[in-house]
This record gives structure tokens, C-alpha cells and sequence, in this order.
């Protein structure tokens, strides 16, 4: 079964190297560049694992994690979150707030690529 990843990022460079990536990976990819466009397409997406940048034009990243978690996300949905911040506070957040993995930008395709398989293959 083809898993689906939702990647929410305003960064359209980033997201396409990503949506390239895991296509070529095998995975399905849905795209948002706000939080508003990421809860709209967790109903016509249905995604197993999505990539949320910290920070979105319209709300914060952590927020939107949150929010995926306690309502309009599947549960146990596994969120990794991206960030250009590596102070540990973010981290820390990041995983309070119930984010699955984090990883901080600039990242190395091979690594974000194990990760987001790892979480995948976890996803019911």
C-alpha cells in the first residue's frame, strides 16, 4: 500500500526537493503552505505521516501540530517537525506538544528520507 505524506512548508524550495524525494521513494505526496491548507487536506489527503515546518505564514507550526493531534488529524498520526531553529527549547516543544521526531534545516535528503520511511512503516 502506497503511504501518503503531507508536507506543510511555505519554503517551495524545500518542498518541492521533498515532494521529488519521496516520489522517487515510492510515496504519495499532498502539499499545504499554511496551516488553514494543512487541515484541509488531512480530509482529502488522509495522510500517514506529515512534515510540519515550526514556522507557516498564517499560525505556528507547534500550534498546528497540536491541532492535527487533538481533532482533525487521524490518531497516532506521526508528525515530524522541521525547523531552522537547533536551540533545544524548540525540540523540547516539539515533543511536548506530541510531535513524533524533529529535525532541523538544512538536513541531509538520505537522513530525512530513513526518518519519514521509519514513521511510515509505523503507520497503520
Amino acid at each position: 500500500m502506497v503511504k501518503t505524506i503531507l508536507i506543510v512548508d511555505h519554503e517551495s524550495n524545500l518542498t518541492s526537493a521533498l515532494r521529488f524525494l519521496l516520489e522517487q521513494s515510492g510515496f504519495r505526496v499532498a502539499l499545504a503552505n499554511s496551516g488553514d491548507q494543512a487541515e484541509a487536506a488531512m480530509a482529502e489527503a488522509a495522510p500517514d505521516v506529515a512534515l510540519v515546518n515550526t514556522t507557516l505564514p498564517d499560525r505556528n507550526g507547534y500550534d498546528l501540530c497540536q491541532r492535527l493531534l487533538q481533532g482533525s488529524g487521524p490518531m497516532g498520526l506521526p508528525i515530524l517537525m522541521l525547523t531552522s531553529h537547533s536551540l533545544e527549547v524548540e525540540r523540547e516543544k516539539a515533543f511536548s506538544l506530541g510531535a513524533t521526531d524533529f529535525i532541523v534545516k538544512p538536513f541531509d535528503p538520505a537522513a530525512i528520507l530513513g526518518r519519514i520511511r521509519s514513521l511510515a512503516s509505523g503507520a497503520a
